[in-house]
């Protein structure tokens, strides 16, 4: 146990060189070098408001499916669009039995009965960022690590019958801000003392 325990003040010890050397060659210069990630999927919208823009020109009964590679909701090049059949329709639009099959649109129900000549698109155009912040110091030593959530994102469903838009609606999240703060008081030294016991264990069941 004690070799264990050992090995584990060493790794510890080797962490803490590390984040010293770190600190000295970075200093200020600390500030900016946090994580950033960017996740934009199936999209060529920049903002929520191209995609509402784009979105009111379709007209139900008007716009055709090869007119919808114009406006941007093109199914043939738009990655990871959903395709569905008409059992994929009743599921999305009829998700309970609390919602009866005459209250939905008459566009919805003419699209459902006429089965095989119906189905529906559903793009999820997105664009999300995350970021930590905050101080810098406190967050590469773990003692305090804020991350920041932003951006928008979007779904827009097309009912297709017969080769033009039947019907169409859209959601979504025009301003995305999510804050997580999580608070460490030990910092590195959080989970040492569950590490060292799990440690000890594996070693006594060798």
């Amino acid at each position: 146990m004690g070799g264990a325990s050992r090995g584990v003040s060493r790794r510890y010890a080797r962490i803490f060189a590390s984040l010293a050397v770190t600190l000295v060659l970075v200093g200020c210069g600390g500030l900016g070098l946090l994580p950033y990630q960017s996740d934009i999927q199936n999209t060529k919208f920049r903002s929520y408001k191209q995609v509402s823009l784009a979105y009111d020109h379709i007209t139900p009964g008007v716009t055709r499916i090869s007119d919808l590679h114009d406006i941007g909701f093109d199914a043939t090049t738009t990655p990871n669009v959903e395709v569905l059949s008409y059992l994929g329709i009743i599921e999305r639009f009829l998700p309970r039995d609390s919602i009866k099959y005459d209250s939905l649109d008459p566009a919805v129900r003419s699209c459902i009965d006429a089965r095989d000549h119906c189905t529906a698109l559903v793009f999820h155009p997105q664009r999300l960022h995350q970021e930590r912040t905050g101080n810098w110091f406190l967050d590469v030593l773990g003692f305090e690590r804020t991350t920041v959530n932003y951006g928008w994102s979007a779904e827009v469903v097309l009912l297709i019958q017969d080769g033009r838009v039947a019907y169409k609606v859209m959601s979504g999240r025009p301003n995305i801000q999510d804050y997580h703060d999580k608070v460490s008081p030990l910092g590195p030294l959080q989970d040492l003392g569950g590490m060292a016991v799990r440690t000890a264990s594996s070693a006594a069941n060798l």
